[in-house]
């Protein structure tokens, strides 16, 4: 992923990404706002994944909720109902689109 994919977004949240293959990972706190504004560009959040990182840069990633329809809005509203869950298992979130 280059910058160019994220210009859509908020500078605050290009700066906070740390870049993946199929998506972004960003910290929980900024992932709400993520996945708007993903939503509010026409992107179709495809799927969740929490991260939690160990201090050498591993991490251990839960698969935490997946969207296979074609409603953007349907999308985004079950991406932020997962992340308002209790007790996710990391501080970090992958965000594929």
């Amino acid at each position: 992923m280059t910058a160019e994919d994220l210009s859509f977004l908020p500078a605050a949240l290009q700066a906070g990404v740390r870049p993946g293959t199929h998506g972004g990972v960003w910290h929980l706190s900024q992932a709400p706002d993520v996945v708007a504004a993903l939503a509010a560009a026409g992107r179709l959040i495809l799927g969740l994944d929490i991260r939690d990182y160990a201090a050498d840069g591993t991490f251990v990633e839960t698969s935490w909720s997946s969207y296979t329809g074609t409603d953007v809005g349907e999308a985004r509203d079950r991406a932020l109902e997962a992340l308002r869950q209790p007790a996710l298992p990391g501080e970090w979130v992958l965000i594929t689109w």
